[in-house]
Parts: structure tokens; sequence; C-alpha cells
């Protein structure tokens, strides 16, 4: 290859899709924060004219095709036109939530767009200045599940320069509904640099060659923490290639954890959480939602309970950032803290509370496997858990040992105030 390759991996946009459970914020920013996905994508836009890239890779979940979002694939098609102008190839491959039936506006690409098919891999040369310097291989999904590992399908050509891999795809999942593969089987279709969509957190799996995930550019919910972008990669004359990471969010989701083992009164809870928030302010400059952890073991514990307290406090919080460019908006507060108390001589003594820890503990002490395996049965014999339908059977592991966790603490603490009562 004579010349070099400059490109943007992106994917994962889903345009036009709304923040869930968020505060009101001030209206000055209520149009930046509801189209923040729509604004992060241009940021992409606007990177790939400055860099002057050869080509911009799409993959897959433009937007979400529940939501049948015509404003948004206008915008993309927009922007799209954008690239053009510029004499910006745009590589893309559909996903999921946007699968090649899902786009019903049909609204038409200009002619710098190569959408893949879904029924085989198809490849497309990359061309700069009248020379091939690299092929481009992908396929697209058909239907929003992708059962078969389509990555046994790709194969590079002895011919390509430099060979590029586009897939929507769940790695180290044989189960997934999602187009499953392994590292191995991505490794061993020759492919120089792999692009891939789905998981929303960017990654690079492998650097011989590169698997990448370049994650969304704009976190969605809570649990989307940090950065979010796309990356942006220079390929040599010879190959060498060079991948960094551009944050391109509008608005960022943090966590944060705060010990209260040594926090005495409330006054001083509150202040360990404007120091918090100034913290992030100073470091992220943009705006923020907050989750703030509270850990630890203290007498802070049973205060964070009382949800008329706690729920003051956030609108309180809330109130203080009305206005500021760089808010940080604390979106909940999550009690993970412990009461103060010895567990080991509490739960020797011959009362209820004695008997409650005891139980709780023998649970405690499985190992995880055994422990989601205890508390599921647990949870299955209870008469309310068919009201939670789907949603009761699709709990997390993770989600199920947190509020084990938390309900220990809880009903202990419930038991000490009804003794007490």
């Amino acid at each position: 290859m004579a010349k070099s390759l400059r490109f943007i991996h992106c994917g994962d946009l889903h345009l036009g899709s709304p923040f869930h459970d968020i505060a009101k914020v001030d209206e000055r920013w209520q149009r930046i924060v509801g189209k923040a996905p729509m604004r992060a994508f241009q940021k992409i836009v606007q990177i790939a004219i400055d860099k002057k890239v050869h080509a911009v890779l799409v993959t897959g979940d433009v937007y979400t095709s529940a939501d049948h979002n015509l404003t948004a694939q206008l915008d993309y098609v927009r922007l799209l036109h954008k690239l053009a102008q510029n004499d910006i190839e745009v590589f893309m491959v559909t996903g999921n939530h946007d699968p090649l039936e899902a786009w019903k506006a049909k609204v038409p690409f200009p002619p710098n767009v190569h959408l893949f098919g879904s029924e085989t891999v198809e490849k497309y040369p990359l061309v700069v200045e009248g020379e091939t310097v690299a092929t481009v291989y992908g396929q697209s999904y058909a239907k929003s599940e992708q059962r078969d590992n389509l990555a046994w399908k790709f194969s590079r050509s002895s011919e390509d320069h430099y060979a590029i891999g586009m897939l929507h795809t769940q790695v180290g999942s044989n189960q997934s509904p999602y187009a499953p593969c392994t590292l191995t089987d991505l490794k061993e279709t020759g492919m120089d640099y792999w692009a891939l969509g789905h998981v929303h957190a960017h990654q690079i799996l492998c650097e011989k060659p590169y698997i990448v995930y370049a994650g969304n550019p704009q976190g969605l919910d809570v649990t989307e923490t940090g950065p979010r972008g796309c990356y942006y990669v220079e390929v040599g004359p010879y190959g060498t290639t060079d991948v960094t990471f551009m944050d391109t969010s509008i608005v960022r989701w943090e966590t944060v954890d705060i010990s209260i083992d040594t926090i005495e009164s409330v006054s001083e809870l509150r202040e360990a959480v404007r120091f918090a928030k100034e913290k992030l302010r100073q470091k992220i400059g943009k705006p923020t939602f907050l989750t703030v952890n509270f850990t630890g073991a203290g007498s802070m514990y049973q205060v964070l309970n009382n949800p008329e307290a706690t729920n003051y406090w956030i609108d309180s919080w809330r109130e203080e950032e009305q206005g500021k460019y760089a808010f940080v908006m604390v979106e909940r507060l999550r009690n993970m803290a412990q009461p103060k108390i010895n567990l080991v001589e509490r739960s020797k003594l011959p009362d209820t509370v004695g008997d409650y820890l005891n139980v709780s503990d023998k649970i405690g002490q499985l190992p995880d496997d055994d422990k989601v395996k205890a508390l599921r049965e647990i949870l299955a014999q209870r008469p309310e858990f068919e009201r939670l339908g789907t949603y009761g059977r699709t709990i997390s592991d993770a989600r199920l040992l947190e509020a084990f966790e938390k309900a220990k603490w809880l009903g202990m603490q419930k038991l000490l105030e009804d003794k007490r009562g």
C-alpha cells in the first residue's frame, strides 16, 4: 500500500433515542440533552472532516427500530450528505436495532454510502486518489435476531493490501441472538482490522489483528458511565495501525462512591456529596447525571433509608444546578452501606434478629453461583414473583446479588426497630 489511510470507526448511534428517568433540567439545556445522541454523531462527522479521513465506518444500530424515528433517519442522511460533500466514503452495516427490514422510511442515501446486504458477506474497495488502499468486508442483519455465526463467512482475499471487517456481533457468547462468534473466529478471517458494533462500551479486544468495539458515541442511561465516542484510525503505507479513542459525548453519566464510615451528621453527608459534585464538574466540564452510592458502615445508614429525607436532598441539589452549563445533576442515591453493628456478637443473641442474621449469613457465605441459585429458588417461591412477569425472569445475577445485600441490612434494621417499638 503506497498511501496512508485514515478512517473513523463508530456504531450504536441510537439516534433519536430519548433519555429515560432523568431529572428535569433547565429549559435552556433541554434541547441539547434531548438530542444528545444526534449531537454526538454531529461531533463524529466534524472530527472526520477535520481529520480529513477517507472513510467513516458505521457498525449498526443507527437508530432504534421500535421507535421508527423518521426525524432521526432524516437527520442521519443529512449528515451523510455532509460527509459526501467532503469526499468521505461511508461504509455501513445494520444491527439488531436497525435491521434492513426496519428502514421503513426508505430515505435514499447519498452515493458515498455503501450499505452491506444481509444475504452474504459483501466487499467494497476503499479508493484513495485512484488507488485501492483497502478492502472493506461486511454483512448486515435482515431481522432483529441473527443467530448464525457470521464471522465464519468472512475470508480475506490474498490480493487485499489492507482488509477491514465490519460486523454487529456479540463476541464470546455462543448462545447470543446477535451474530455470536469468538475471538479466534475473527482472527482466522485474516482481517487487519475488525470494526465491531453491538457492545456499548468501547474496548480493544485484540491488537494483532485489531479487533475493536467503538462503543456508543453517547451514553443513554445510568449504566453507561464514562467517556463515550469513536475511534480514529491511521494506517501507514506498510500497514502499521494507530488507534485513538475520541470522546464525543454531549452528556455524561457518572457514578461516585461515598463512604459513611466517618460521617456523623446530615450536614457532613450533604457536604460530601457537594464536594464530589464539584470535583466531577472540574474534571468533566460538561452536563453530567450522577448516581451516588453510599458505602461503608456508619450511623447515617438509617437516615439514608428515609425516602422523604433523600428526596428532599435530591431536589435541593437539583435546584443548585439550574442554569449551569456544566451541571452535575444528582439523579439517584443508592444506599449500599451497612449499619454500624458487630454482626458476629449480634448474631449470637437468641432472638429474631439473631436468627435472621444466621440465616442470611448462611446464604451470604455461599459461592456466587450457588448463592444466585438459592436466591432464584427463594424468589420463585414468592407469590408476588408471578406479578413481575418478564422483568422477574430477566433479573441479572448482579442485580439479584446487589438486592440481597441491601435486603439483608434493611431487614435487620426493620427487625431492630420492631423490637424497640
